[in-house]
């Protein structure tokens, strides 16, 4: 793909799109990664390429952190078995929570909606996360710094998945 490809926004229409695009995402990666997915499809996120770029980027960078904020394991471990051996194995680098279950949610659209922001400045949005339809701005927008926002207050009011503490994540 040509760099004036990777730096443009683009339109995300299904899986090889929305793979591409994270796999961009991960590639420019050098901080932090801020992920809300309400849904976690495993065609996406326990895909061997994706799971091989989160690796290779912790290995390459041990400060990396990626703070994953997904639904109760329970819904979605057998299908991403992976995903479930990465956050085994990288414990420090990988933290994986789940928004509180005895709290109330605000009431905002977004929250069916997916994104991924890396390093506060490029964003993945999927409006639809079921279908993989969205897009991809590797700049930073005011819609990156709201979702932002609204990922820090989700987080601050998470907890770590009681599916998952058995495992050690």
């Amino acid at each position: 793909m040509a760099d004036d490809d990777r730096n443009s926004t683009r339109t995300l229409d299904g899986l090889n799109d929305s793979r591409q695009a994270l796999l961009d995402l991960l590639d420019g990666l050098r901080r932090t990664l801020y992920l809300y997915a309400p849904v976690v499809r495993a065609e996406l996120y326990n895909d061997g390429e994706v799971l091989a770029a989160i690796r290779n980027r912790v290995v390459g960078q041990p400060k990396l952190r990626l703070h994953l904020l997904l639904p109760p394991a329970r819904d979605w471990r057998n299908a991403c078995p992976g995903l479930v051996r990465l956050g085994e194995r990288l414990t420090t680098a990988l933290i994986l929570r789940t928004p509180n279950r005895h709290e109330q949610l605000p009431d905002r659209p977004e929250l069916g909606q997916a994104f991924a922001i890396a390093d506060e400045r490029a964003l993945l949005h999927f409006g639809d996360p079921l279908r993989l339809l969205g897009v991809y701005e590797p700049t930073p927008t005011p819609r990156m710094k709201e979702l932002l926002g609204l990922f820090h207050e989700l987080w601050n009011r998470s907890q770590a998945d009681p599916d998952l503490r058995w495992l050690g994540i």
